[in-house]
């Protein structure tokens, strides 16, 4: 009967065994870099793969100092060190001491000359590039791994930042041979959909598993989509074709959403702001003119009724009359051909004119003034207008959603409801009164 043993006595063993093999302490192995990581500390954590097979790698700091070229993924490289077994995890790795450049990788070549050739052709042009359609989007549609880490990044995106937000969540493959065909179908259907915006999203992986984001077919189909289009692949220093072709590249998940949307309480402050200052600007502006206005009724030269300032037309008659009654006036003075009388009618004449030119002026200012001024006003109007749409409860209920009412007091949380509690259910089109059974 065999000897039981510990895991950390069977892996000593098997250490032992490969650190004794001659043919493992020093070799000499060609391969292509994936998942490299260049860590804080200096040392170099990759994988050495070909066609059929893969080896984790660790290069130390103090081997890494001598390397003439900073590694990255898709390299072909040649490498000198041993094989052994890491003990904490049980992991068979290569301590690599030495490591040389042989050119880059076939999928990583590939990979180049497809971009290339797409640049050339006009795919990854900025004048192509779509306008995001709002700053405060309202429906959305998110193409992601089901159930992926990068799917629940994005929901705690919209969550934390625009909760008010519509987001469907299309479930798609993002990896293998054949996940761009799945992925091209689900955004032509999408395209067709009363979206605003599209976000395209996988999480973090090594660089061939973002084959499907590296077709010509997907970055053809993705150039010509009605819809703005968002892509969020991988990490900040990962690119793919997607990202190229793509009206705006979000470098994780989670930025892509953050690329779109606002933070809602940001946006509430600059309502509240906004409202107070047009407020005042209106306040400001009803003082200002109403000084003109006493300032014209107190005027010794014109003095018209009150009754008169309500409509313009008629106090344009009124002053026109004033004129007219002058100038009878002055005929008369002029028969008696007397030169003082005269001078007092130029005189006076003058200041009249004075006085008319001034007003005319005047009105003709303010009212250029004043129509800037409400016209600045209907936009600010019409943009908070639709922010506070955004906040209406009905709006919330008009896409689906209920609020659940205790004793005139929204619910938040099921820790507010007991067993027989009576609950008030609204939705858009009426109220729904139940009991509660059961709480979970």
């Amino acid at each position: 009967m065999n000897e039981i043993i510990s895991v950390s006595d069977l892996v000593s063993h098997i250490k032992s065994v490969l650190d004794s093999d001659i043919d493992l302490s020093r070799v000499v192995v060609s391969g292509e870099i994936s998942n490299y990581t260049h860590h804080s500390s200096g040392h170099l954590y990759f994988t050495l793969k070909d066609n059929k097979s893969q080896i984790r790698c660790v290069m130390f700091k103090s081997y890494a100092l001598r390397n003439t070229f900073e590694p990255k993924n898709g390299d072909k490289v040649i490498l000198n060190g041993y094989v052994s077994v890491f003990e904490d995890s049980g992991s068979l790795q290569m301590y690599v001491n030495k490591l040389e450049h042989d050119g880059l990788g076939d999928l990583y070549k590939k990979y180049e000359e497809l971009k290339k050739r797409l640049g050339n052709e006009g795919y990854f042009n900025e004048d192509h590039k779509k306008d995001i359609p709002t700053l405060y989007p309202e429906k959305v549609a998110v193409l992601v791994g089901n159930d992926s880490a990068a799917m629940s990044d994005i929901r705690n995106a919209f969550s934390n930042r625009w909760p008010i937000c519509k987001v469907d969540y299309y479930p798609v493959p993002v990896q293998g041979n054949s996940a761009h065909i799945d992925i091209i179908n689900t955004l032509e259907k999408v395209d067709k959909l009363d979206y605003q915006i599209i976000i395209l999203s996988r999480g973090g992986g090594s660089f061939e598993d973002y084959a499907p984001f590296n077709t010509e077919e997907l970055v053809k189909c993705i150039y010509n989509l009605n819809t703005f289009i968002v892509s969020g692949v991988g990490h900040e220093r990962d690119f793919s074709l997607v990202d190229f072709v793509a009206d705006l590249r979000g470098s994780t998940p989670t930025q892509a959403v953050e690329k779109i949307t606002p933070k809602i309480n940001e946006v509430y402050d600059d309502v509240l702001f906004n409202e107070d200052r047009l407020i005042t600007l209106i306040n400001e502006k009803i003082e200002e003119n109403n000084g003109i206005l006493n300032e014209l009724m107190n005027n010794k030269y014109f003095i018209e009724p009150k009754s008169l300032l309500e409509r313009p037309s008629l106090l344009f008659a009124y002053y026109f009359e004033k004129l007219q009654s002058f100038n009878s006036k002055f005929v008369e003075l002029d028969n008696t051909n007397n030169n003082y009388i005269i001078r007092m009618k130029e005189l006076i004449l003058n200041r009249i004119n004075n006085y008319k030119n001034d007003i005319d002026n005047n009105l003709k200012t303010d009212a250029i003034y004043i129509n800037h001024l409400l016209e600045n006003n209907k936009l600010l109007l019409k943009r908070y207008s639709t922010l506070l749409e955004a906040y209406s409860s009905n709006n919330v209920l008009s896409r689906g959603y209920s609020l659940v009412y205790k004793n005139n007091k929204l619910v938040k949380t099921v820790k507010d409801i007991k067993v027989n509690d009576e609950l008030d259910i609204r939705l858009l089109d009426g109220n729904i009164l139940t009991n509660v059974k059961e709480v979970k």
